[in-house]
């Protein structure tokens, strides 16, 4: 039924081919029209989960303290200390020239130039608050009392003045427009500012998460490039199967179509490009690549049938396909007739694998995490692109081409370096040694399994990027010199007005801050708590013993007046709001790890505990809490995403081959992929991440492909005439060969991002490499080692009449 349905369905494809392919092309134009409407979404702040903590301590973070894309300036004098006018000079030219960038927070941008920062000392009258750099100092006087002002306010050592004073700082944030975040753009205007300063005596380097954001913009623009090479690649491949440039030109130009097609459908309903996605184009056009094999791999061979037969009888049933008898059929006939024959036998193979794994992906939708939620959308609806182009298009195509040459088409049929080796592994096979290999892989992936007790979960932006990157040796020159190039904050939520000015508050503040400075990675930490230690010892002449919190809140109330009169009100909206009801610590870290950074804010809970009042709430935000939620929800996510994609793989797999165990002989040995590629990063000491989490759900989508195809032409050929040896030869030489060059097509395709010089883009190229080599592996040989085994009732049927050999 199913047979007629598809022979119907050829029929009307052939005769309407040029319909078809109008078709084709007035959706593409249409798809095509909303490529304008992407945006590339760099925003870490939108991929977050919303709804986790450490994003909503974010969110109030930015709307009472400015944003999170914490910047480093460091001005670096090559001879000599930073207090020379000449530095000095160049240190306030850039504090300047910052402010003026659109989308800067000038209350959070600050340096020795700034206003805001104050130089607190004793004086006749109790406590003086001064500008702390006014004018540029010019003289040796002057300069010494510069340096002996930042020395006695410990506050701004570390922060923006380094240990040695060999270093100045510019520290910076900025609010980044959500229509259209552009990291680079920024940056660029950062450079411009700097640049004019750059001499051959002073260094000048630029480090922290806006920089690190722009870098990877900057790799994510450049993509395109690459994706140039790796169809290149995919080219190489489709030539190395067909060796004609028909048989490489259809694949390739589904494949780009495809690509069109999801495209233009993300830009439709609104979803976003971003880093996890911005590669996927590869992924359709290899996954096209593959489904176009199988096809036109099915049409060689048929064609070569009919062709091989001559003026035989036996050719009517063929030809009346395309209405014409063995009298007068000419070779655009045979041709036109294996079109409509190939389409019926793959059609129902090919609708199974690409609906079981667009599903899969498409069910991705439901994580948390946007990035993923993008991937999924841009891969199923890709898939969907390539499964109904690859049954309308390339038919149609196939139909209106010159047929091939009779005896080229015998030739492609004819062994080649691949055919020995699949045939040898069908010999090994036959021979009794399905077993072997059964047990051989099982223990294999054990061994693997054992290394996902070592796997872990971590994100670093900074490590996204190669370890002799202009980013990571700047950020290195940064760390050395300063208290950090990445921040969290811990912000300190009181129930009422002038909760802060609370003396156990701020003591707690202090405590919490003396923890985290004696934690490896911790550079410096800052808040208000420091200000008014050092507010107290001045009131008490600058008596070192004095630096600490004062004593009542009325002590406190009063040290905040008096300040307050000797500056600006914005002094302090950098460490506390207006009402004195929120208070912020920020944490400089000399790297941006998350799990290290996780570890820190739970290591300091039993302090938090201990030392803040019961009715005060003290919560994390920032950019690497932010980051820490998405690796929690991803990792929560990628679990019940793995259970997900397995069990409907299994449903949909069961349903298509009419068994339960035929479900479980698809979606057992795609566990074991995973499990398999998630000890490998284990033992490789290679990270889950938001790029490396997603090579699951390839392993899943691409591997169901992989082995519906070989289960569906093993049980084809088996039931034909009930030779065992046949069909396993012909199945392995076929759609076996054709799952060998669909994993050369992708890892191929990704490998061209070794070279893109990002570490982030490198690390998944290589966990796509992998997991093509493992998921082609299983399906040839676990897969059919399983078959070999255990002769499940939904292949061989329920007696199978197989030979004391066969069963050997």
């Amino acid at each position: 039924m199913a047979s007629s349905l598809f022979i119907r369905y050829g029929q009307w494809i052939v005769r309407f081919r040029w319909l078809v392919m109008l078709l084709v092309a007035l959706t593409t134009v249409f798809l095509a029209g909303y490529l304008g409407k992407l945006k590339l979404d760099m925003d870490p702040d939108l991929w977050a989960p919303q709804a986790h903590p450490y994003v909503k301590t974010t969110k109030q973070l930015e709307h009472l303290f400015g944003g999170t894309n914490f910047t480093v300036i460091g001005v670096i004098p090559r001879q000599g200390d930073i207090y020379q006018p000449e530095v000095l000079a160049k240190v306030r030219r850039i504090q300047q020239g910052i402010e003026e960038i659109q989308g800067a927070i000038k209350s959070n941008t600050i340096s020795l130039a700034a206003r805001k920062i104050k130089a607190i000392e004793g004086g006749p009258d109790g406590m003086l608050v001064r500008p702390i750099m006014e004018t540029i100092p010019t003289t040796p006087a002057q300069l010494a009392q510069l340096k002996a002002a930042v020395l006695a306010n410990p506050l701004y050592v570390n922060t923006l003045v380094s240990p040695k004073g060999d270093a100045a700082a510019i520290l910076t944030d900025f609010k980044m427009d959500k229509l259209k975040p552009s990291y680079q753009a920024i940056y660029q205007q950062i450079q411009a500012v700097i640049d004019k300063e750059r001499d051959a005596q002073t260094e000048i380097v630029a480090g922290g998460l806006l920089v690190n954001l722009a870098a990877t913009e900057r790799h994510v623009m450049e993509l395109p490039m690459f994706l140039g090479a790796a169809f290149l690649v995919i080219m190489l491949v489709q030539y190395l199967s067909f060796r004609s440039f028909q048989g490489m030109l259809l694949p390739l130009v589904t494949g780009l179509l495809s690509v069109i097609w999801a495209l233009g459908f993300m830009g439709l309903v609104g979803v976003h490009m971003d880093l996890m996605n911005t590669n996927t184009p590869i992924l359709i056009m290899a996954v096209a690549t593959g489904h176009a094999i199988q096809i036109l791999k099915r049409y060689y061979e048929q064609y070569a049938e009919l062709c091989g037969r001559g003026r035989d009888p036996a050719l009517a049933p063929d030809l009346a396909l395309v209405g014409k008898t063995v009298e007068n059929y000419t070779h655009k006939d045979l041709n036109r007739a294996a079109v409509i024959k190939s389409l019926a036998w793959i059609a129902p193979i090919m609708i199974t694998a690409g609906l079981i794994a667009s599903v899969t992906f498409f069910s991705l939708t439901l994580a948390e995490v946007s990035v993923v939620r993008h991937f999924g959308v841009f891969a199923g609806s890709g898939i969907i692109a390539v499964l109904v182009l690859e049954m309308t298009l390339i038919p149609a195509m196939r139909a209106a081409f010159a047929p091939p040459k009779a005896a080229a088409a015998g030739k492609r049929a004819g062994p080649s370096l691949l055919d020995r080796a699949l045939a040898r592994l069908a010999d090994r096979l036959l021979d009794g040694n399905a077993w072997r290999i059964l047990v051989g892989g099982l223990v294999l992936v054990a061994l693997a399994l054992a290394g996902v007790s070592r796997l872990y979960v971590d994100n670093s932006l900074n490590h996204d990027h190669l370890a002799g990157s202009a980013v990571r040796i700047n950020d290195a020159a940064l760390n050395r010199h300063f208290g950090g190039t990445n921040s969290m904050f811990f912000l300190v939520q009181g129930k009422s007005d002038d909760a802060i000015k609370d003396p156990q508050v701020l003591r707690g503040m202090a405590e919490l801050q003396d923890f985290l400075n004696r934690q490896p990675g911790v550079g410096k930490t800052t808040s208000l708590a420091d200000m008014l230690k050092k507010m107290n010892q001045a009131m008490h002449a600058d008596d070192p013993a004095f630096y600490q919190i004062p004593e009542t809140r009325d002590l406190v109330a009063q040290y905040l007046l008096l300040f307050s009169m000797s500056g600006q009100p914005q002094d302090l909206d950098n460490v506390v709001d207006t009402d004195y009801r929120h208070a912020v610590i920020q944490v400089l870290l000399k790297e941006d790890s998350t799990q290290k950074a996780e570890q820190l804010y739970l290591m300091a809970q039993p302090i938090i505990a201990r030392h803040f009042p019961r009715d005060v709430v003290v919560s994390i935000g920032g950019s690497l809490p932010e980051t820490i939620a998405i690796n929690e929800s991803l990792t929560r996510d990628k679990v019940q995403n793995m259970i997900q994609m397995s069990v409907i793989v299994f449903i949909l797999a069961s349903i298509a081959l009419r068994s339960v165990v035929g479900g479980l002989f698809v979606a057992i040995p795609l566990v074991l992929i995973i499990l398999a590629n998630l000890g490998l990063m284990g033992w490789f000491g290679i990270p889950l991440d938001m790029g490396t989490s997603t090579t699951a759900s390839m392993a899943i989508g691409v591997g169901a492909d992989y082995e519906i195809y070989l289960l569906f032409r093993f049980r084809e050929e088996f039931r034909r005439d009930g030779d065992l040896a046949r069909a396993t030869r012909t199945s392995l030489m076929t759609s076996g060969k054709a799952i060998v060059l669909v994993a050369l097509a992708i890892a191929g395709g990704y490998s061209v991002l070794l070279g893109t010089g990002f570490a982030f883009y490198i690390r998944f190229a290589l966990m796509v490499i992998v997991t093509m080599t493992v998921s082609s592996v299983c399906a040839l040989v676990f897969l059919r080692s399983m078959m070999m085994v255990f002769k499940p009732r939904f292949i061989f049927g329920a007696r199978p009449q197989l030979t004391k050999e066969q069963l050997a």
